[in-house]
């Protein structure tokens, strides 16, 4: 969640603002489905895996299985290539400064604020208390520390931001490549995907620490140290060359098959979640289709937005400005959304469709009045 998309002086990676706008609504979408799937973690759930029919198992199961592989680690690998041209601009330790700033203070204020207004007053939890009564528990528990919520992002990004500006103050030399290849693609793919297949033998999908999935964060950290080696070789252009929209089309093409094959060979439908992680052939195939998914689907979207999606009107000026507003505030807003229309009976694929868009619609309207207010329209400008 960088703010420097910006070439030469007054030009900015269009492209870039689209596919971050685009993944902004996503996630959206994505926490929406959970609420109405049951599948994944949320502050409300609404459905169960046991409710849904087939049909909407496979869609649902799809959906969110395909936006988990790829849609945060691109902001990752986006994140770290601007991050090369603001360490290089600014220096050190403004760099530092103002991730601090511009991370840290949006996080505290979700953590101590955000997460106990849903919890305590969107969700009642613990009502048996008084609202200062819980919030005290809430500090003196230490409650918060796994309280990040989606800002979790916001957490790792600022961690991944100091080790990569520790890590470039002690090599004099950084890693670069004269070209990146597809040999290059492949080979990272699939170190990836057996990287993953180890970390699940640890911590498998459906597990956290403080809020942090650790089962994904092996195609964040690639993707990361990818962005910054690409940054620092000067290669950008030769990602977003648009040769590599052949990666965007043959991950569409593929990916369902692929996933399809998995889950049916891998027996899902006898209720088998040998994919998740252990020892298991499963395990090892969906670790790299994600990682499959990760790297060649965020390449080609990146390279088929430059081409194609390299908009600047007001339209997505206007939501490249509220965009880090939008993912900062949508838990809340969604939530809120999701009660409202609880008592709708309505197919839940229907029910995901109407609550992710008007909740999409409220995020934007709601981070567009905020940052009307000065102090606010700083952090989340």
């Amino acid at each position: 969640m960088v703010n420097e998309l910006k070439v030469a002086s007054k030009t900015r990676f269009a492209y870039l603002d689209n596919v971050r706008s685009l993944v902004i609504f996503l996630v959206i979408a994505m926490h929406a489905a959970v609420t109405y799937s049951g599948m994944g973690g949320w502050y409300y759930k609404e459905g169960s895996p046991e409710r849904l029919s087939t049909p909407e198992t496979i869609l649902f199961g799809f959906f969110q299985s395909s936006l988990q592989a790829w849609f945060m680690g691109i902001l990752f690998f986006i994140s770290a290539f601007l991050a090369t041209r603001a360490l290089a601009k600014h220096g050190a330790f403004n760099f530092i400064k103002e991730r601090l700033f511009r991370l840290g203070i949006p996080l505290l204020i979700y953590i101590f604020v955000i997460n106990p207004f849903i919890m305590f007053i969107l969700l009642g939890y613990y009502s048996g208390n008084t609202l200062v009564e819980n919030y005290i528990r809430y500090i003196v528990d230490f409650w918060w520390l796994s309280s990040s919520g989606p800002l979790w992002f916001v957490l790792v990004l600022l961690v991944f931001c100091i080790m990569y500006t520790m890590v470039k103050k002690c090599i004099l030399k950084p890693v670069k490549l004269n070209k990146v290849r597809s040999k290059n693609i492949i080979f990272t793919i699939i170190l990836t995907g057996l990287t993953a297949f180890v970390v699940r033998l640890y911590f498998p999908i459906g597990t956290d620490y403080l809020n942090l999935q650790f089962c994904y964060f092996t195609s964040y950290i690639v993707l990361f140290i990818a962005g910054i080696i690409i940054g620092e070789s000067g290669l950008w252009e030769n990602i977003t060359d648009g040769k590599n929209i052949k990666w965007f089309i043959i991950t569409l093409l593929i990916a369902f098959p692929l996933w399809s094959a998995i889950m049916v060979f891998g027996g899902a439908n006898e209720g088998k979640t040998y994919y998740n992680g252990g020892f298991h052939w499963q395990s090892l195939a969906f670790a790299l289709w994600e990682s499959f998914i990760a790297i060649s689907f965020s390449i080609g979207i990146i390279a088929f937005f430059k081409k194609w999606v390299n908009w600047d009107n007001k339209f997505t000026r206007l939501i490249r400005d509220n965009a880090f507003g939008i993912y900062c505030f949508h838990a809340p807003i969604l939530v809120a959304v999701s009660l409202v229309f609880k008592g709708l009976i309505l197919n839940p694929l229907l029910k995901f469709i109407l609550v992710a868009i008007i909740s999409s619609v409220l995020c934007l309207l709601f981070s567009f009045l905020v940052r009307k207010i000065k102090p606010i329209e700083i952090l989340y400008k």
